[in-house]
């Protein structure tokens, strides 16, 4: 048995390191229609993208989030307005609405996904969704792969590829 102080001095230093990282944040500037990230450690800028942000009736929400998971070849459920168009569920894929990838931000379905059309870039088009193109999505997650932000990638049975965050990564949306 390792008494209190021994033990206190064993874990502190472990402790202190896992929570050092400040690590990256993702802002969406909705009235600019850009994303921009930074890795706070090194105070380094990633990649400066334009989006497609929420339409008026469906906006994107302000605040800040916490994702989990990245999840390249996602499938897609239609949402009740998706539905009412005659949307059906489409089968993990890069050829989803979400195109080749997604960022789910655990807040009424709404994420950072591809799929956008150079047309609805710098336009309030989507249903709530920070919508990129398939090549600058890529370029996020490459941007974040290199800082060790990413976990290992793992395949699903699904079809799905999914990792999850090494360094805390935090989405805020203004």
């Amino acid at each position: 048995m390792f008494p209190h102080g021994l033990l206190l001095t064993l874990l502190t230093p472990a402790l202190f390191t896992a929570s050092a990282d400040p690590g990256v944040v993702v802002e969406i500037n909705r009235s600019e229609y850009r994303l921009e990230v930074t890795d706070l450690a090194t105070r380094e800028r990633g990649p400066s993208l334009q989006v497609a942000i929420g339409s008026p009736s469906h906006p994107t929400p302000a605040g800040e989030f916490w994702p989990s998971a990245v999840i390249r070849n996602p499938s897609w459920s239609p949402g009740p307005h998706a539905r009412a168009l005659g949307a059906t569920f489409t089968a993990p894929s890069s050829d989803s609405p979400l195109g080749v990838g997604k960022i789910p931000l655990g807040y009424n379905a709404i994420q950072i996904h591809g799929g956008a059309h150079p047309l609805e870039l710098g336009k309030p088009i989507s249903l709530g969704c920070i919508e990129l193109q398939d090549a600058e999505w890529f370029a996020l997650v490459r941007w974040l792969e290199q800082r060790g932000t990413l976990a290992t990638w793992q395949p699903r049975a699904a079809g799905d590829v999914h990792t999850t965050f090494r360094r805390p990564v935090r989405v805020i949306v203004h």
